[in-house]
């Protein structure tokens, strides 16, 4: 009895350990340590993640994905203007490719082209009440 009595607490204690333990990779988390001291060019970027000091980082720090996946992530301060700048517009969504331009008109008459032409009266064959027109 004393024996399924110590399993039971023994497997209760292991039952609230374990989901702790899973989520974890043990502490090999990709921190920034320094912040980059020149400002990223916007067409070098193509995402990027939050750094927290509450997730086991030293500091907080936005890293900044390249587009191309085989250079390392670029760490930026969070409370610099241009790195505020740089996430809201990775935030926007990007504009459809297939959309057509509208051109705008600013000043002069429309063209010929665009408008309707009325059909032309065929000679000798015009209708007869309707002013000419076929």
């Amino acid at each position: 009895m004393a024996q399924s009595l110590i399993l039971s607490i023994l497997v209760l204690v292991l039952a609230f350990c374990i989901p702790q333990t899973q989520g974890s990779d043990g502490g090999a988390q990709d921190c920034c340590l320094k912040y980059s001291l020149r400002k990223i060019p916007t067409h070098v970027v193509r995402s990027y993640r939050k750094q927290e000091p509450s997730l086991g980082c030293p500091f907080p720090a936005i890293l900044f994905s390249p587009r191309k996946r085989s250079q390392p992530e670029l760490c930026a301060d969070p409370k610099k203007a241009w790195v505020k700048q740089l996430m809201q517009r990775l935030d926007k969504p990007a504009a459809p490719w297939n959309q057509p331009r509208t051109v705008r008109r600013t000043s002069g008459p429309p063209s010929l082209a665009r408008r309707e032409r009325a059909p032309k009266a065929v000679r000798g064959k015009e209708a007869k009440g309707n002013g000419g027109w076929k």
